[in-house]
């Protein structure tokens, strides 16, 4: 589904629950109310209410819907490598669990038990629980036994566990190299605290709000302790702090208290033997069963900081390093291969040590040089030639001047030459915070493109952070989809407008990240923050004044964007012939020795980067479930990207998808033959991307991070589905500004009764379902057809693509299942309308073309 659909979809589900739900029409034992406003079920499977006619008919439970199996927690959160530990599994619809599949070699489990848990649900509080009711598979509690041999990689590990319903989500769980102790159960207050011998891993929760554990330690002089919390990457809600102090309780050390990061590192160096105690707490004073944590403690092995942050392919190469406990190693010489790809990386592995911390270096394929300090001004700019990579750091510059370090770069380019500038610090454990910018040979902004404001409106309701896409506006009357938006000094665009004034606009993102164009960073918004609509114009364009504000975007970046996280990055077009100057710089104007960065210039190149998921498609025997794949950054390409599935288990295929130009995902549907069978062992499958590019197949695959392949993305088969869907028609045409109806059909089975929400996915830009109501595409208990409307923007351009109706049946864990595909015609319009952006020259055009090259 196209990501506009889904979120229509979701706010029509919405407004059904709220106008339609009732206790009468709710309780059950058997049905869950899911917590969360708008903003929460978007981020949810869609779900709405089952009818009480349905949990109460007395049906067996093999005649129930299939619900795929889940996994909730897991406990403890982690196990010592080289022995065997019993694990506490929380989770529904386990039985007859098959097999536990991990990410890495060296581990095996088995469940040994698993029992039904008795829970009673209240019913919904009339006027005040509004959310949305669901089936429930069995709530049960599993014991897990798990075996890691002691060559097992240490770190996070992942797992799932196979059922005849499918596989279930992954659950976090960590493999240590240490002791472990527990924290003692029933302290009194006043009682002596809990003393432990390091190096352990001490296991605890923050069951209590504003509680603080501490554990005694002997320590000696001479040793360098390090403190290391592993918690947010294993699911809990702890954010930690770390105290450590004497035996009179004076503080020696805190780390974590104003830390940007969830999980806090101390680092100690002990000058006498004596006692001391490490404390840990939740930074917000807060608590509960679900701040659990893992303490590494002890004088262990910890890289704090490498330079330079990669090496060139090809090696071999050497890399400095720093940290506590690392013996004599200073260096670490390394042989990489030959290539690398846009974005490769490899761990740093130190001879005879096991650090606590894994850090992984950069390879690319540029020529690499090294900052040359004083740089810190336009006057000393180091001179370079592109291509190239430079490794430097911020740091240095207040011993000379008093002012934070920031580093100049004095390069020549040609007009019109188009040159990729890429930062990687942060992704790679550098403290740095990057802002560059590209200046002339005088160091003066060079103008990129004007934003024209055309009109006004405000954001209401809450404030919202820099990453989430949904933003309430106060008027959208004069907009559009695919309208920019300049909010604050962020430009975006719009993804979609909602039919109903109490739900968000929803503005384009990728991998989870709202999308900032030209140049700009996604940033925290207060309420009432003005908002314009925005039209893009050359740099020095000339227009007469509106009495609205004028933005002129400079070559100048702060956060790169999806995969970049708080790196930075720029798509440089050179105005002219001549010298250039790239400054680079911390955003927050600090320095310091592990503010290291890699800055590489070089001839802007095609790529793009592709998510896909589910990473666990359940494939209905004899029938189908789909996979959304979108490309969630595309640099210098606009193309079509054609998608293939492989490694599908026996009996399973894959339709044939393209993402289209100008469009950013597509589907691919999954379907299995009605023989195939459901002890097939879930097979680990691959989404490749396929992109021509000057004649050259461009290929990615799905889910890659960093030159690491994803794990644990199995296809499995499940039994027959409870739901087929069909059309009436296998194609449809419509015409820009018309309206056209289709049909569908449901066909129930496996004893299910329910109602069938229904969505329609992969629809081009400017088509979607109108005129649906509260319940949106919804065929009721006693339907088992449904006709709704298309209606095509008149803006909507001329494609011909395949579209799916799919039904969901509900459930805490839902199936979603296509229709076969229906071919959508939408014609061409005599006068294509120039869209929401207003009637813009050659030379717009051009601006916004290339910009979204590099979305």
């Amino acid at each position: 589904m196209h990501a506009s659909n889904r979120r229509q979809f979701a706010g029509m589900l919405f407004r059904s629950f709220r106008s339609s739900l009732s206790v009468a029409q709710c309780f059950s034992p058997r049905v869950l109310c899911l917590a969360g406003d708008y903003m929460t079920l978007r981020r949810l499977p869609a779900v709405a209410c089952f009818p009480l006619a349905f949990v109460l008919a007395g049906i067996s439970p093999a005649e129930e819907p299939i619900i795929p199996p889940t996994v909730a927690s897991i406990s403890p959160a982690g196990m010592e490598r080289g022995s065997t530990a019993t694990f506490s599994i929380e989770g529904r619809n386990l039985s007859n669990a098959s097999e536990v599949l991990f990410d890495s070699f060296g581990l095996s489990g088995k469940l040994k038990r698993i029992v039904d848990v008795p829970e009673k649900i209240a019913a919904p509080r009339a006027g005040e629980d509004l959310e949305a009711q669901v089936p429930l598979g069995a709530k049960q509690m599993a014991e897990l036994e798990v075996t890691v041999s002691k060559d097992a990689v240490p770190g996070v590990h992942r797992f799932r566990i196979k059922t005849p319903l499918g596989t279930t989500n992954t659950i976090a769980f960590a493999v240590g190299t240490l002791p472990e102790a527990k924290k003692a159960e029933n302290t009194t207050p006043g009682s002596p605290r809990q003393l432990i011998a390091l190096p352990a891993t001490l296991v605890g929760t923050i069951t209590t709000p504003g509680v603080k554990d501490s554990y005694d330690f002997e320590g000696k002089a001479g040793q360098d302790i390090v403190f290391q919390v592993q918690a947010s990457t294993l699911g809990s809600r702890l954010t930690s702090m770390l105290v450590l102090s004497d035996k009179s309780g004076k503080t020696l050390a805190v780390a974590g208290k104003d830390d940007e990061r969830s999980d806090a590192l101390l680092t100690y160096s002990i000058t006498r033997d004596d006692k001391y105690t490490i404390s840990i707490s939740d930074r917000d004073s807060s608590g509960g069963n679900d701040y659990f944590y893992r303490l590494n403690g002890g004088p262990l092995p910890y890289i704090a900081s490498i330079f330079p942050l990669g090496v060139r392919a090809g090696g071999p190469a050497e890399v400095s390093v720093m940290g506590v406990n690392l013996g004599a190693t200073r260096q670490v010489r390394l042989e990489p291969e030959s290539t690398a790809g846009a974005w490769t990386t490899i761990p740093l592995k130190i001879s005879g040590l096991l650090p606590l911390n894994e850090r992984r270096l950069a390879v690319g394929n540029e020529v690499e040089i090294l900052e040359q300090e004083p740089n810190d001004s336009i006057a000393e700019a180091q001179a370079i030639s592109v291509p190239v990579t430079i490794n430097g750091h911020i740091d240095g510059g207040a011993k000379a001047t008093g002012n934070p370090d920031e580093d100049y770069f004095r390069f020549h380019a040609y007009k019109g030459e188009q040159l990729s500038i890429d930062v990687a610090a942060a992704r790679l454990g550098s403290a740095l915070d990057s802002a560059i910018e590209v200046l002339d040979a005088r160091g003066n902004d060079i103008p990129r493109a004007t934003v024209r404001c055309l009109n006004q409106t405000t954001t209401t309701l809450a404030d919202r952070d820099s990453r989430t896409t949904g933003i309430r506006l106060v008027s959208t009357s004069e907009l559009h989809e695919g309208d920019y938006l300049m909010v604050g000094d962020e430009l975006n665009r719009i993804d979609f407008i909602p039919d109903q004034p109490d739900a968000d606009t929803i503005l384009k993102g990728a991998d989870g990240v709202r999308l900032a164009y030209f140049g700009t960073s996604p940033d925290v918004h207060a309420i009432n923050t003005p908002v314009y609509k925005a039209q893009i114009l050359p740099a020095g364009a000339d227009f007469p004044s509106n009495g609205l504000p004028v933005f002129r975007l400079t070559w100048r970046n702060d956060d790169g964007g999806p995969g970049y996280g708080s790196d930075s990055k720029l798509d440089f077009v050179a105005p002219g012939d001549g010298d250039y100057l790239l400054h680079i710089k911390d955003v927050r104007g600090i320095e310091g020795p592990d503010f290291a960065y890699r800055l590489t210039i070089s001839k802007a190149a095609s790529d793009y980067q592709l998510k896909a998921e589910p990473g666990n498609p359940n494939i209905p025997r004899g029938g189908s479930t789909l996979l959304t794949v979108s490309a969630i950054a595309m640099r210098n390409y606009n193309g079509p990207i054609r998608i293939e599935v492989n490694g599908l288990p026996a009996g399973v295929s894959a339709s044939p998808a393209i993402i289209p130009q100008g469009q950013d995902s597509t589907v691919v549907v999954l379907s299995a033959s009605p023989d195939a069978s459901t002890e097939t062992h879930p097979a680990p499958f691959k989404v490749i991307g396929h992109a021509n590019v000057d004649g050259h197949d461009l290929v990615r695959e799905a889910n890659e991070r960093g030159g690491v392949e994803p794990t644990l993305q199995l296809a499995s088969i499940t039994p027959s589905p409870d739901v087929v869907v069909t059309t009436e028609s296998r194609q449809v045409s419509i015409e820009p500004g018309k309206d056209v109806k289709v049909t569908l059909h449901i066909e129930r089975h496996n004893g299910f009764k329910g109602r069938v929400p229904c969505s329609v996915d992969n629809l081009p830009p400017g088509v979607r379902v109108v005129n649906v109501g509260l319940n949106g595409v919804l065929v009721t208990e006693a339907q088992t057809s449904r006709t709704f409307t298309l209606h095509a923007k008149d803006w909507a351009a001329a494609i011909k693509q395949p579209i799916y109706v799919v039904a969901m049946v509900e459930s805490n864990s839902p199936t979603r299942h296509p229709s076969a595909p229906l071919m959508l015609e939408v014609a061409a319009k005599n006068q294509t309308a120039s869209g929401s952006h207003g009637k813009l020259d050659e030379a717009a055009q051009t601006v916004i073309a290339n910009e979204s090259q590099n979305r």
